[in-house]
């Protein structure tokens, strides 16, 4: 029987992203321009380098979108992956307003 206490933790277990991410929970908007389409989303979380988002439309990885927040805000991204109903993105650009 495995015990607990024994259990050392793995590199899996350590934080890999280059920026901390904030729990945002806000409704913002995405822009697919290949699509020209503008569809509301939910900013899940957010960090300085990249984004999880929940969408109805999930445009396929590699896709640039701008994800648009409140304030005007706007920041260029590229769709990195989708899982359990949320996208990933990676922000491309620096947020402008």
């Amino acid at each position: 029987m495995l015990e607990l206490g024994c259990l050392m933790p793995t590199p899996y277990d350590k934080e890999r992203r280059e920026s901390p991410r904030q729990i945002i929970n806000e409704e913002a908007g995405l822009f697919i321009p290949v699509e020209n389409m503008k569809l509301p989303c939910v900013v899940v979380n957010m960090s300085a380098t990249g984004a999880k988002i929940t969408c109805d439309a999930i445009p396929p990885s590699g896709t640039e979108v701008v994800l648009f927040l409140k304030g005007g805000l706007s920041i260029e991204a590229v769709t990195t992956r989708y899982g359990e109903g949320e996208l990933g993105l990676r922000f491309t650009s620096p947020a402008a307003e």
